[in-house]
C-alpha cells in the first residue's frame, strides 16, 4: 500500500496554490513585524509558485 503513495501523479497545481499561501501569510508578516526574513521568504514562495504555474502552462501548450 506505501507503494501507491509514490506512483501517484502529485497535484502540482494544488501546491502551487499552498505555496502562494504561505507566501501571502509571509508577506502579511513581514509588514506587520518589519522582519525581512519574512519578506525574504514571501517573494521565494511566490516565485515558486509562479514558476511551477508557468511551467504546467508550458506542459499544456506542448
Amino acid at each position: 500500500m506505501a507503494d501507491a503513495a509514490w506512483t501517484a501523479v502529485p497535484d502540482y497545481r494544488k501546491m502551487a496554490q499552498e505555496l502562494a499561501q504561505l507566501g501571502a501569510e509571509a508577506a502579511r508578516r513581514a509588514h506587520m513585524t518589519g522582519n525581512g526574513r519574512y519578506d525574504r521568504l514571501a517573494r521565494a514562495l511566490t516565485s515558486r509558485a509562479g514558476e511551477i504555474l508557468d511551467d504546467l502552462e508550458r506542459g499544456r501548450k506542448a
